[in-house]
């Protein structure tokens, strides 16, 4: 998307979205910032024009996972989020799972490079499955240590979406 606005801090970022930024990729590292990154996906929650948010290598644990998994829970806007290389583990990934158990307007998902395991796809697969208005139809989940028959698992549940 060429209408990305990128930024290099969390409160940067809030900007972008009070100026109604539709794309906002966010260069910063989470830790030392938790709580402008706690501002930051508050101001999220309630935003309805941003549509592509690009979290890429900002280092974000799963404690800024369960904060981000809360705020998709209330946003109806966002449509693509890029969580690649960040610091998810498994907890981190079964809030994102609970907030796509109701969220109704997310197409795409890049957790590639996080730490998920069996355990945090198979509550992503569950929450696809559960939600059966889910519009998520792209799901990158390469590189954390999931088995092949559970990523081929969820490709099919995620073709029921296309």
């Amino acid at each position: 998307m060429s209408n990305v606005t990128k930024v290099k801090s969390y409160d940067e970022a809030i900007g972008a979205l009070k100026k109604g930024a539709v794309g906002i990729k966010v260069v910063c590292e989470y830790e030392g910032n938790e709580q402008s990154f706690h501002k930051f996906v508050d101001s999220l929650a309630s935003n309805k024009t941003c549509k592509v948010l690009d979290l890429y290598w900002n280092h974000i644990d799963d404690e800024g996972a369960r904060r981000i998994a809360d705020a998709l829970k209330i946003n109806k806007s966002l449509q693509n989020l890029n969580l690649l290389g960040n610091s998810i583990g498994t907890n981190g990934t079964e809030r994102i799972a609970d907030a796509l158990k109701v969220n109704t307007s997310f197409l795409e998902l890049n957790l590639r490079e996080n730490n998920i395991q069996n355990a945090g796809a198979g509550a992503i697969r569950d929450a696809i499955h559960e939600n059966q208005e889910c519009a998520l139809m792209i799901l990158y989940l390469d590189l954390n240590g999931i088995d092949q028959t559970l990523l081929n698992d969820i490709d099919a549940t995620l073709r029921r979406n296309r």
